[in-house]
């Protein structure tokens, strides 16, 4: 999101008309994560959210997760023309929060959200357009933003890539374990079944069989020719933003 909100030179609705609130010290109510800190997803709110104890610290210190965003950005053209109009979000909330009527689910397992966008009209124009005041804006314009990702940006990336592929390998390894595992027991099972004494039986060891294969291969895909694939792949973005960001560092005085 620091990329997209420095480098795009998009705004968030949400931060924008909410004023900062610092994260919480204690508990809160599932209702104070939704109003306070715009929690659209994994609220105990969703009828669709895990009944289980949930793992991630973000979740269990706001009742949630906000993944749900309504961005904008100013003209391309507002620096180069004072007569072009600005545009501002005067309100934004989290809705959709309410079960369907009638039934027991919530209406999907995000949350909805809603913003008010208003279109400024510049100060030469505000005696033509009447009920139009433009206010204050605190918007950078698109025009004015720094195109460069900053270094400071480039580090936060890099961090949270290779924290994910190191997810991505110590899954791949899980997955090539199960494998080898499926493997080492689909030969126990080949070997076992010449001295099954029950007829019977047969049918289950066959039943079983076919199981471990599918999981085996599917296993194999996951952690062999996909695992690959995600690793090089986050790999080559790592190495990529690396070299610029050591460009960067070199080109500064």
């Amino acid at each position: 999101m620091n990329v997209i909100r420095s480098h795009a030179g998009l705004s968030d609705s949400w931060t924008v008309s909410h004023p900062y609130i610092p994260p919480p010290t204690g508990a809160i109510s599932p209702l104070d994560g939704v109003e306070k800190y715009g929690v659209t997803a994994d609220s105990p709110l969703n009828s669709y959210r895990d009944s289980g104890p949930s793992g991630s610290a973000v979740v269990r210190t706001f009742q949630g997760k906000r993944l749900d965003y309504i961005l904008f950005r100013q003209p391309s053209r507002i620096s180069d023309d004072p007569s072009a109009f600005r545009l501002t979000c005067s309100d934004s909330k989290v809705i959709f929060t309410d079960r369907i009527p009638g039934n027991t689910c919530s209406y999907s397992d995000h949350f909805g959200v809603e913003a008010t966008l208003n279109i400024i009209a510049p100060k030469a124009q505000e005696d033509i357009i009447s009920g139009i005041t433009a206010p204050k804006n605190t918007e950078t314009p698109w025009a004015d933003t720094p195109s460069e990702i900053s270094s400071g940006t480039i580090s936060e990336v890099l961090g949270a890539l290779q924290t994910s592929y190191r997810v991505s390998q110590d899954r791949s390894r899980r997955e090539l374990t199960v494998f080898t595992l499926g493997i080492l027991l689909l030969l126990g099972l080949i070997i076992g079944s010449a001295w099954v004494p029950l007829p019977w039986v047969n049918p289950i060891f066959a039943s079983f069989t076919v199981f471990i294969a599918w999981l085996t291969t599917t296993m194999l895909y996951e952690g062999f020719i996909f695992g690959n694939w995600e690793g090089k792949a986050l790999q080559n973005v790592i190495e990529e933003l690396e070299i610029h960001k050591n460009m960067l560092s070199l080109d500064r005085p």
